[in-house]
């Protein structure tokens, strides 16, 4: 009888045993069955096409004409000119065209906004303050030459390099002239646009194509220093627009390197090899910068080169924060999305030409990150999360 009993309880234990372990098996076969059944993690385009415009206007077989503007996000718009002389508004959402005016001339920068009005200038000279809205002509003033520059406001105050390398100051509300300052410049060869103005409190620092950084009184135009940081023959162009960093003036050229001057008096603090054609990205204490020859760099507030990557052929024109890392335009036909850390290319968008190349500035806002190629392709891309 006792051997009975031992023997069922074996039988017993073994059973629950068996069944523990089947119960453990078939739990483990669903979690891989549910793990085999789970969504697929996809990676997000960071190049998400939105929409898109050509704007190429008409011209002669194998007269390709060049475009060297910029979009401009206000608002819930963006707004672009191009060189057919028209000035178009697109709500950024969708690419429908809120309004367009045809201004005659071909329009080559970028736009500003000034309370509810936008501002730009055509390259014969004529400058323009309409409603963001809509369109309606606030002003019309000619200034005699070429505006290439992006129009700049400061405390009411408009100010404008025109490429004639003459600073003009206006009434930023009825467009009404304050003052003009023509620079001397002995150059024949320049380059192909005109750095726009920094104001700084009671000075304006402005690049001009005579590889000079030069610091005007605001209020009147007067030359209070002048500060060569270019040397050589031809394209000394102070082309990228100065920029304030960490208590000092950034600046530098084509033709040049990378200076860091005293804004009180233009001394040149220090100087970094680095040949530049754009105004360098500022994250925390550092800049982020790329080259003439397309090298990508982090430089720290010291100026010392704390990393650096070989990232394109062609010349590097901008350089903007994007979802996680940075948007990075070049001078051949590439987009390039880099990691923020390591410098890594996550992923390349192509322009489509071989002549597509981004002479102006990147425009980030409002997850939306837009280009205009030299083939006068308007690209808005948007931030899928």
């Amino acid at each position: 009888m006792k051997l009975i009993l031992i023997s069922l309880s074996f039988v017993l234990a073994f059973s629950c045993s068996s069944i523990n372990s089947v119960k453990k098996s078939v739990e483990k076969s669903t979690k891989k069955i549910t793990t085999k059944l789970e969504k697929p993690i996809r990676a997000v385009n960071p190049f998400y096409v939105a929409w898109n415009k050509n704007l190429d206007p008409l011209y002669n077989s194998g007269n390709l004409p060049i475009g060297t503007g910029s979009p401009f996000i206000y608002e819930d718009h963006l707004y672009i000119g191009d060189l057919s002389g028209n000035m178009h508004a697109y709500d950024l959402e969708t690419g429908v065209t809120a309004w367009e005016f045809e201004e005659s001339e071909a329009i080559n920068t970028m736009a500003t906004n000034f309370k509810d009005n936008i501002i730009y200038g055509t390259m014969s000279g004529r400058m323009f303050s309409r409603h963001y809205l809509t369109g309606k002509l606030n002003y019309a003033i000619d200034l005699g030459a070429p505006i290439e520059s992006e129009p700049v406001v400061y405390n009411g105050r408009l100010y404008i390099h025109l490429r004639n390398h003459k600073i003009v100051s206006l009434d930023a509300q009825t467009g009404k002239i304050i003052w003009g300052y023509k620079r001397s410049v002995p150059f024949t060869t320049t380059l192909n646009r005109a750095s726009k103005v920094l104001p700084f409190g009671s000075k304006l620092i402005v690049g001009f194509a005579d590889g000079n950084v030069v610091a005007l009184s605001i209020a009147e135009g007067v030359v209070l220093w002048e500060q060569k940081i270019s040397e050589g023959l031809k394209f000394v162009d102070v082309d990228a627009p100065v920029m304030y960093f960490n208590k000092e003036l950034v600046a530098g050229s084509a033709n040049g390197t990378l200076k860091f001057l005293n804004p009180k008096n233009g001394i040149i603090n220090k100087s970094v090899n680095i040949k530049v054609g754009h105004t360098p990205l500022v994250v925390g204490d550092e800049l982020i910068v790329g080259s003439v020859y397309g090298t990508l760099y982090r430089v720290s507030k010291h100026g010392k080169i704390l990393q650096k990557k070989d990232l394109s052929k062609n010349g590097i024109s901008s350089v903007v924060k994007w979802k996680n890392g940075f948007a990075v335009a070049t001078m051949g036909q590439e987009l390039h999305y880099i990691d923020s850390m390591d410098f890594g290319v996550n992923a390349t968008f192509k322009l489509g030409y071989d002549q597509s190349a981004v002479f102006g500035f990147l425009q980030e806002n409002k997850d939306y990150l837009a280009t205009y190629s030299a083939r006068n392709r308007l690209y808005v891309f948007k931030n899928i999360k």
